[in-house]
């Protein structure tokens, strides 16, 4: 039987490296977060760095849950040695100037650590000072390649690098040979292409086309009938939010009878509602569960952010922002001694397993060879179906089983191959 999750929350997942733009919210230079839950002893300072106000990318939704967190923390959890947790959420606004300057205030206000980055800028500017400074960044949404390789970059999800490989994996384990890629005339699009056709002939592929298209088309029909004419038997379209209404209705009028995936960006109720009925049996990439799963981790979320957040929407974004958020108390909180950047960062280099929040659980184990900080590359792939979103289901994954880790009625695939 299936599992059918209502898309009452929506996800804002993961693209392919600098593809992923998602979130929502608003917010200035910096703040504090509020909420310590009337804990005495001497905060717990950590920082965020955010691109807030951008018209490109807005995550003021992280900086909510950077402090809704922190006050569950305080108010719930006894804070962590009865010491109260701030977060200090810095706005870069996307430009290098203004992220370097964000991480140099952070580190003379004392931060231990860094939560929840999810900057366009900081991974190309102000990575190589985090890393002098000895500060960890714990969780949040690497966009550059550095950013997942870095010793001090200890990401919760495969971010940005999991989403278009973990729909390539889905369908060549249940039967795809021949797969259709449509990406955006850029050049992280052309890299989206690339990379995948390089993918699918590891996954043992027999055919692939990859075509362009430009997002501020009016109508796509005759892209997906070039993809249609190729008799594809999966098709990747690295779309975002505002495209995706328009490439849904182009499929459904030329009658493309492929499986279609698409990465988590263009799962929002906006697309649903301008997309109608052309939405349906669409594929999605999520890097965590929706909020409204039945689980343990799940209930916690949705209570906490009642609680703390009322008035903030559930996305995939805001899983990801608690996610992390959980991962640095559950790491600060196993620190023996002061706790300091020092030793913050010799028990996340312990290596020790993490079993995850919303998210597939972290293991080193489990690293790739080329991300060896991406300690949990697994993704959902959820079909969306009569107004609600359904797993989808694996029945023989064969000699890409080592891609497959079947949890109860979730699948979680790896888009990139664990170590292990």
């Amino acid at each position: 039987m299936s599992t059918r999750i209502r898309p009452k929350v929506l996800m804002a997942g993961t693209a392919v490296l600098a593809l992923v733009l998602a979130g929502c919210g608003g917010g200035d230079s910096a703040g504090t977060s509020a909420g310590t839950g009337g804990l005495k002893g001497d905060p717990i300072k950590l920082g965020s760095i955010l691109t807030i106000t951008n018209p490109a990318w807005s995550n003021g939704s992280v900086k909510t849950v950077n402090e809704a967190w922190a006050a569950h923390i305080n108010g719930d959890l006894g804070g962590i040695g009865g010491r109260p947790v701030v977060v200090e959420s810095c706005d870069d606004h996307g430009d290098p100037a203004k992220t370097s300057q964000c991480l140099n205030n952070l580190i003379d206000s004392g931060v231990v650590a860094l939560v929840n980055n999810s900057s366009l800028a900081f991974g190309a500017n102000a990575l190589p000072a985090m890393e002098k400074a000895g500060i960890v960044n714990i969780g949040g949404w690497p966009v550059t390649a550095d950013e997942y390789r870095s010793p001090y970059n200890f990401p919760a999800t495969p971010g940005a690098a999991g989403s278009y490989p973990g729909l390539a994996v889905y369908f060549a384990a249940t039967g795809a040979k021949k797969l259709a890629v449509a990406y955006s005339n850029t050049p992280s699009g052309q890299l989206v292409g690339q990379a995948l056709k390089k993918q699918w002939e590891t996954l043992g592929g027999t055919g692939y086309f990859m075509t362009e298209f430009d997002a501020a088309a009016a109508d796509f029909t005759p892209t997906i009938s070039k993809i249609a004419s190729e008799r594809p038997d999966a098709v990747i379209l690295a779309v975002g939010e505002g495209a995706a209404p328009r490439m849904f209705q182009a499929v459904k009028n030329t009658g493309l009878a492929a499986k279609v995936g698409v990465s988590s960006t263009a799962g929002t109720q906006k697309v649903f509602q301008a997309a109608g009925d052309a939405a349906e049996g669409i594929l999605y990439a999520f890097a965590s569960v929706p909020a409204d799963y039945d689980s343990e981790d799940a209930r916690t979320y949705r209570d906490v952010l009642k609680k703390y957040a009322p008035g903030l929407d559930l996305t995939g974004q805001t899983a990801v922002a608690a996610s992390s958020m959980q991962y640095a108390y559950d790491t600060l909180s196993a620190v023996k001694g002061e706790l300091t950047k020092e030793s913050v960062l010799a028990t996340l280099q312990e290596g020790k397993p993490w079993k995850g929040l919303l998210t597939h659980g972290t293991d080193p184990k489990n690293a790739p060879a080329e991300m060896p900080q991406v300690t949990n590359p697994y993704m959902l792939i959820l079909e969306y179906r009569n107004g609600s979103f359904v797993p989808a289901t694996i029945q023989d994954p064969g000699n890409l089983s080592q891609y497959i880790d079947i949890q109860g009625d979730l699948a979680w695939i790896a888009g990139n191959p664990p170590k292990s």
